[in-house]
């Protein structure tokens, strides 16, 4: 009986070391032929029966990089790199992962290990102090030309909606070494607002604005990016002129092929101060930063009512929404964004009940863009408080609120250098 199990045993030994040497065997000859699905199944197995080493890392590697998983590729290549760092190949491809992932920073952290002349054979793309320009106008369609309004005294007042709303604005963007990225942009609009509800006349107060953003890139970590961001706005409405501030922390942290963002911030305008949490969450099914994505998240400010016209931020973002995006890249020269939003501001002036946007552009060359955006916006405009216009009794103040949309139209333009 003894003798059997010992014979059994050495027979089960034999069968593991034959089956762990025909899998590395066929590991290495399926990546010879270029059989990139089968090199990455077999690898698992590998890895799953304790095998885990420089030449399954590189060739998994090189097998999802060519399969356009770039995110697995940037992994794969980490990993081979803690078994042989000075690897020319896991280096060189580690590299182009990151890039062809769409992060640029990320690849660049990873040169600091490089030499000169590692740098040269693998043509890494060095930083540009104005790396990119872009310039963005169009208008604000309003669908409603009046509201009828109900005064107290069954009186009722004729009022228009917002108008319409033209919009232009101005981004640079530069790189300050391998860590640090500066966006920065101006922009200006303008619109017509109804004043007070009355019977005789209701007043359209002209509303123009000019705002300015900039927001600095952190490349804290391999995969850690930490952005704080500034607006800073110049409100003019009638009589009224109105700065508003607002300044937010963003972290940004990679885990494979999830991308998870919190944000935190301060808001002030010449009235309140407001504190600003939320966060999101993007998810690269594809394992590939250019081709598909979704992205969910929210944000919420804290404190009093947010300004009359502070839906109309630099910083979109930056006001009490939920949204889902979803975007795709077809041949690096297509790219389409698909964004819905819900906002649950109860108390604001001018509030954003939901949108719609679209944003299909195209690249006809690598460093040249153009984009056309459409969106709508469904929204409620807050009436201000309506005095009792009759010569007797007391004031009545109340609030009344009208649905209208907005159709836009945006043109862009973007050049990388």
């Amino acid at each position: 009986m003894r003798s059997a199990l010992t014979v059994i045993s050495f027979l089960l030994v034999a069968a593991l070391g034959h089956a762990q040497e025909w899998s590395d065997k066929a590991h290495y000859d399926a990546y010879m032929k270029g059989d990139w699905a089968e090199v990455v199944r077999l690898g698992k197995l590998a890895k799953k029966s304790g095998a885990d080493y420089y030449y399954i890392r590189a060739r998994n590697g090189y097998a999802n990089f060519m399969l356009g998983k770039y995110f697995k590729a940037e992994k794969e290549f980490e990993k081979a790199l803690k078994f042989s760092s000075a690897d020319p190949f896991a280096k060189h491809y580690g590299y182009w992962s990151s890039v062809y992932a769409g992060s640029s920073f990320t690849a660049l952290v990873k040169t600091s290990a490089m030499s000169d002349s590692e740098k040269d054979t693998i043509k890494v793309i060095r930083p540009k102090w104005l790396s990119g320009i872009s310039v963005i106008g169009g208008y604000r369609i309003s669908s409603a030309e009046k509201f009828t309004v109900d005064l107290p005294g069954a009186l009722t007042a004729s009022v228009d909606a917002p108008s319409n709303m033209p919009y232009v604005s101005l981004f640079l963007n530069h790189q300050l070494g391998k860590r640090l990225s500066l966006s920065h942009g101006v922009n200006y609009l303008t619109q017509t607002r109804p004043g007070q509800p009355d019977t005789s006349n209701t007043e359209n107060i002209p509303v123009w604005q000019v705002g300015y953003l900039a927001s600095l890139s952190i490349q804290a970590a391999k995969h850690t990016t930490i952005t704080p961001s500034f607006v800073m706005q110049y409100w003019e409405s009638g009589e009224n002129k109105v700065y508003d501030l607002s300044a937010t922390l963003a972290i940004r942290q990679q885990f494979g092929n999830v991308h998870a963002s919190l944000i935190g911030g301060y808001f002030q305008d010449t009235d309140t101060n407001k504190y600003m949490v939320g966060g999101s969450l993007t998810w690269y099914p594809l394992h590939n930063q250019k081709l598909f994505s979704i992205t969910s998240g929210g944000y919420n400010i804290g404190g009093e009512a947010p300004n009359p016209f502070f839906r109309q931020t630099l910083g979109g973002n930056i006001f009490k929404r939920m949204w889902l995006r979803t975007s795709f890249t077809w041949n690096n020269r297509v790219i389409a964004f698909e964004d819905v939003g819900l906002d649950f501001v109860n108390n604001a002036t001018d509030r954003l009940n939901w949108m719609w946007t679209l944003t299909p552009s195209y690249y006809p060359i690598d460093n040249f863009g153009m984009s056309l955006t459409y969106s709508v916006e469904s929204r409620l405009f807050y009436l201000p408080g309506i005095v009792n216009p009759l010569p007797i009794g007391e004031a009545v103040l109340g609030e009344h609120s009208e649905n209208y949309n907005f159709h836009s139209f945006y043109v862009g333009l973007n050049y990388n250098f």
